[in-house]
């Protein structure tokens, strides 16, 4: 492992540790390998399914979702999360059944028992573009070590994401290394969900996971859930979460901002569009996803 820093224009740094190709966000614990280890050799428990993502690409609104879903029940998480690339082994392991878990980590990262017990997986992807401008945002918002006085401007920290390997390296990396590990293990279920097609219809996108997940699908318990996972609806819940503002310079919720689609455009420039347009051609010619970028 290396601490790595990456500069933008206006001196501002962005630090990872960088260990087996990947750029993890210094608040993965200690050496990152350990931790990655002790990861991989979780113990299953019955019912856990995986939920995986790059950053800002709809964690927090999916796990709200599939935990409804998990646990029958239309009613906010409370404290029963602990992300994979964060929390101590120990205590992802103390956490109730059933578990739901979150993780920004590559797929040789997850735990073994994922592929040896067929542990359901739920990928969430969002178009790279309004990925940008919400990871911008938190950045400049959490209160947190590894990110703390990060005042980069818009056009700095957008020449980075467009040109550099940031946290957890690039959005294309990322969405193409879970496609190819669909491709390698066909047997392993694992349904992709665009975080537009959440915006556009999310009562259908909630039927879907009940479906694939094989939970309670009482119509009623459904639009119950979609109710109140409309992202405008939970992120006025979540504003009070003692436990996320705090990790806030401002006191609000760094989890939850806009969730829009298209709010790409209020940014970019016409010429940073059509850089990060020819820079999307050539990355994805290797991903088999359709990406929407507005509504």
């Amino acid at each position: 492992m290396e601490i790595r820093k990456i500069v933008d224009r206006g001196g501002e740094e962005i630090v990872s540790k960088y260990y087996d190709g990947i750029n993890f966000p210094p608040v993965v614990s200690g050496n990152v390998k350990d931790h990655l280890e002790a990861i991989r050799n979780l113990k299953h428990k019955n019912g856990d399914i995986l939920l995986d993502t790059f950053p800002k690409t709809g964690t927090h609104w999916g796990f709200d979702i599939l935990y409804m879903l998990q646990n029958g029940k239309a009613e906010y998480s409370t404290d029963n999360t602990a992300p994979l690339d964060f929390a101590p082994a120990e205590k992802i392991e103390a956490l109730d059944s059933p578990r739901v878990l979150v993780s920004h980590l590559y797929p040789q990262h997850i735990p073994k028992f994922c592929t040896e017990e067929k542990c359901k997986i739920i990928y969430i992807y969002r178009n790279p573009k309004d990925t940008a401008v919400s990871m911008h945002s938190f950045m400049k918002r959490l209160d947190m070590e590894f990110i703390r006085g990060y005042n980069g401007k818009w056009e700095d920290f957008f020449e980075l994401y467009a040109t550099q390997p940031g946290h957890y390296n690039t959005w294309f990396e990322h969405v193409k290394s879970w496609l190819d590990f669909k491709k390698k293990n066909p047997d392993l279920p694992i349904l992709f969900v665009s975080f537009e097609d959440m915006k556009k219809d999310l009562r259908s996108c909630v039927q879907k996971m009940a479906e694939y997940l094989g939970t309670k699908q009482d119509p009623e318990f459904l639009d119950e859930v979609a109710r109140k996972c409309q992202f405008n609806v939970m992120s006025a819940a979540k504003s009070s979460n003692a436990k996320e503002t705090a990790m806030s310079k401002d006191g609000t919720n760094p989890f939850y901002r806009k969730g829009e689609v298209g709010d790409w455009k209020n940014w970019l420039t016409v010429a940073q569009n059509e850089m990060y347009d020819a820079v999307i051609k050539e990355k994805m010619v290797d991903i088999d996803l359709d990406i929407t970028y507005t509504l």
